[in-house]
């Protein structure tokens, strides 16, 4: 029998990679936290309300490659400087944003 908890294949919760991604993650400010769990949920609820499992392969590609890339010094110095330029103007940087322009 399945278990519907622990699927073949789920990872477990102390795996070197989880606890990579927790330190990236730990390392956010609150707001960009924040973000991040606003964009689970909303993947979670669009999968809810249409049944379409794109929603919540689209957020995991994005949450992989967002943890990967706030994992490299030089793109996290990046972000900074960019986001400090666009203060005065009123913009702000959203790390979905910078990430579909990185996949198209």
């Amino acid at each position: 029998m399945k278990d519907e908890f622990f699927p073949t294949g789920s990872v477990s919760h102390d795996d070197p990679a989880v606890e990579r991604a927790m330190g990236t993650i730990d390392g956010l400010r609150p707001s960009e936290q924040r973000e991040l769990m606003r964009s689970s949920y909303r993947a979670a609820l669009a999968f809810e309300r249409t049944g379409d499992v794109d929603h919540l392969v689209n957020f995991a590609k994005n949450l992989l490659a967002t943890v990967h890339l706030r994992g490299i010094p030089a793109y996290v110095e990046a972000l900074k400087s960019a986001s400090q330029g666009t203060r005065g103007s009123g913009e702000t940087l959203k790390i979905e944003e910078v990430l579909n322009r990185l996949v198209e």
